[in-house]
Formats: C-alpha cells, structure tokens, sequence
C-alpha cells in the first residue's frame, strides 16, 4: 500500500446512498479500503469470493471492488459469476490487484471490469477512480428512474410493471402464494377532457392516481400507469380484510375526492371502474392470461354500469 496514505484528504463529502463492496482476503487491505471510503460511502468488508458473493446478492452494491488473487475462488472466477447473475450484472467491478501483467488486465477488462488498478496505488487516484464510477451509476440510476416513471403522475409506467409484475409473479409461485391483479380505468373521462380541456384532465389523472395509489399502499399493493387513463395493478391475498374490500376501497378514496365531472352519465362527478383476479401463479399459468382475465372483468364492470369493481378468481 502507498506509504503516503496519511496525506491522503480528499474533499469529505458524503454520499452514504452509495454502497461499496470490497471482496479481498487480505485483512490489512480491508482496513485500508475501508478508511479511505468510509467517510463517503457505506463499506462493506467481505473476505473471500463465496462471502463475497452472497453478500452482493444480499445488498445489490453500487460498486464492487475485488481482489484477483484469493484462494478456493480467485476474482477471474468470481466475476463470471458476477456477469452471469440477472441481479448482479450491472454492477461495476474494479479489480484491485498485484498482478501486473498486461495479460492479466487483459483479461480482468474483457471478463466484464469497468477499470484494474494495481497495487501499490495512490489513494487519492482510487477515490478518484471509485468517484467516477460512482458518478456513472448514479446518471444510470437517475435515467433509470426517468424510464421507469410516467412524468405525468409519478406513477411507475408499464416499463416497470413489466418488470415488477414478473418478480412478484416469480415470487409469487416460490412461495405458493396467491396475488391479486388488476385492471383500473377512469370512467367516461374522454367526455371529461371533451368538457374541461386537457390541462384539468391531467391534473384529476393525478389526483385519482394519487388517491388509489394511497389505498393500495396500506395493503403492500401497487400501481401503475400503462394506458392514457388506464392503470394495472397488484396487491398480495389479504388475512385482515376480504380482497375485495381492498376494492372497495380504491373506488371509494377516489369516489371521496368528489371532482365534478358534469357530462358524465354515471355520477355527477369522476368515478373509476375495476376489474381484478385472484390467482395463485403456477408453472401452467401465465401473468397475460391473468391480465386479460382482469380486463375482461373491467369491461363487465363498464357494461354494469361503471364506478363499480368486478372480481373473480382465475383457474387454469
């Protein structure tokens, strides 16, 4: 290590949403990792490959820095198992290392490393190193959030239901569990924008978003946007309450916000028709087939007359 590390002042500012993982086996290392980050980010000190990466399955790093020599498994190993796993792929790794043969950096780079840095180093140019590439998976994450959210009403948008839906899917049948999905659509609200002009549309589609949004959140649920005035939606099987009281709900903290829609032939104000399963996901079932159930239950909904749920249990 750089004999000059007491020099070492870096500007302190801290950041301590950004995670590091430092994988090496040697003790004296860790420590000095872990002071020169410690004060910026939070460290997370591992000492061989496999605890290593179990620890990044648990927390999902920003940053990974990784020794390549280590015994049993050594980085070159690891970080296949790194590249190949769904959830760790993106992470960027850094080999910090004694090696130094262009061979070995080489190869270190086409294995999936972002950067190599070799032992002794500087520790202000690693912090600088680290800071850059912190900086990407900040930007990353930030353009993350603008293409998994409608700007609109800062609802998570079909992007992320696609996503989200298939983990809670997955999960789901892991556990045997049954989950409730569903379709929500704003009744009548072409006559609403026909009559009131786009501008109070959007801000009522906020609004009702907002107010569904805060119903399923006191049952672990979900929102989404996928549709001009259309929403999908989750919910885990409930003990507390009967699932379609969750529905019930819904309907009514938007029936509470009493926004005056006068065109309108069902109510005297905006209402918000369901359509929603229960199911409880299996290898022979498929989540399209459960929206499309719950689409279908959203149009009986519409043709009983709207502001109402539909709601039934979907069976292969």
């Amino acid at each position: 290590m750089d004999s000059s590390s007491h020099q070492f002042n870096p500007r302190r500012t801290s950041d301590k949403a950004h995670t590091i993982l430092c994988i090496d086996d040697e003790s004296a290392n860790l420590k000095v990792l872990s002071s020169i980050f410690r004060d910026h980010y939070t460290v997370i000190l591992t000492k061989n490959a496999e605890q290593g990466y179990q620890k990044a399955l648990e927390i999902i790093p920003d940053l990974i820095l990784l020794d390549v020599v280590m015994p049993d498994e050594n980085g070159f190993e690891l970080i296949k198992k790194i590249k190949a796993s769904h959830a760790l792929a993106h992470i960027p790794v850094i080999f910090i290392t004694g090696l130094h043969g262009e061979d070995d950096e080489a190869k270190g780079l086409k294995l999936g490393a972002c950067d190599y840095i070799h032992k002794p180093f500087s520790h202000s140019i690693i912090f600088a190193r680290v800071n850059t590439h912190l900086e990407i998976v900040r930007q990353r994450k930030l353009l993350e959030k603008f293409a998994n959210f409608d700007s609109l009403t800062e609802l998570p948008n079909r992007r992320k239901w696609q996503t989200d839906s298939h983990a809670v899917w997955q999960n789901a049948m892991i556990n045997q569990q049954k989950i409730n999905i569903g379709v929500v659509d704003v009744d009548h609200f072409k006559k609403y924008n026909d009559f009131y002009g786009h501008v109070k549309g959007d801000i009522v589609l906020r609004k009702i978003s907002n107010a569904v949004k805060r119903a399923l959140y006191q049952y672990d649920g979900c929102i989404y946007r996928c549709g001009g005035e259309e929403f999908y939606f989750y919910f885990p099987e409930n003990t507390q309450i009967l699932n379609e009281d969750v529905l019930a709900t819904c309907q009514q903290a938007v029936n509470d916000l009493a926004i005056p829609h006068q065109t309108s032939p069902v109510q005297p104000y905006l209402t918000i028709s369901i359509g929603a399963v229960n199911h409880q996901p299996c290898p022979n079932s498929q989540l399209l087939e459960v929206i499309d159930a719950a689409d279908r239950l959203l149009y009986q909904a519409k043709h009983n007359g709207r502001n109402r749920y539909a709601y039934g249990n979907y069976s292969i």
